[in-house]
C-alpha cells in the first residue's frame, strides 16, 4: 500500500506540468502551421469552455480542482484546434 501512496503522490505532482507541456506542444504546432490567408480555428474558445467543464466536472468527481481545469483546458485546446472559423 506504500507504494500505491507513493505513485500516487507523484502522478499528482507531475500531472501538470506533463498538461502544461503537451499544452505547448500543441500551441507551436498551431503557430507553425498558421501562414497568412489561413483559416482561424476556434483554440481559445475552446479553451475557455474546457476549462468551464474541466471546473464542474472537479466540482462533481471530488477532484482537485486544478487537475480539472488543466485537463478540461488541454480538451477544450484539442477541440477547438479542428473547428474552423
Amino acid at each position: 500500500m506504500l507504494v500505491l501512496s507513493g505513485i500516487k503522490d507523484f502522478v499528482a505532482a507531475a500531472l501538470p506540468f506533463i498538461i502544461i507541456g503537451i499544452c505547448l506542444a500543441i500551441m507551436f504546432a498551431n503557430r507553425s502551421r498558421m501562414t497568412e490567408g489561413s483559416e482561424k480555428n476556434c483554440m481559445t474558445e475552446g479553451m475557455s469552455i474546457g476549462m468551464c467543464v474541466g471546473v464542474a466536472l472537479s466540482t462533481a468527481l471530488d477532484i482537485n480542482m486544478g487537475l480539472g481545469i488543466s485537463l478540461g483546458m488541454l480538451v477544450g485546446e484539442t477541440v477547438g484546434m479542428f473547428v474552423k472559423k
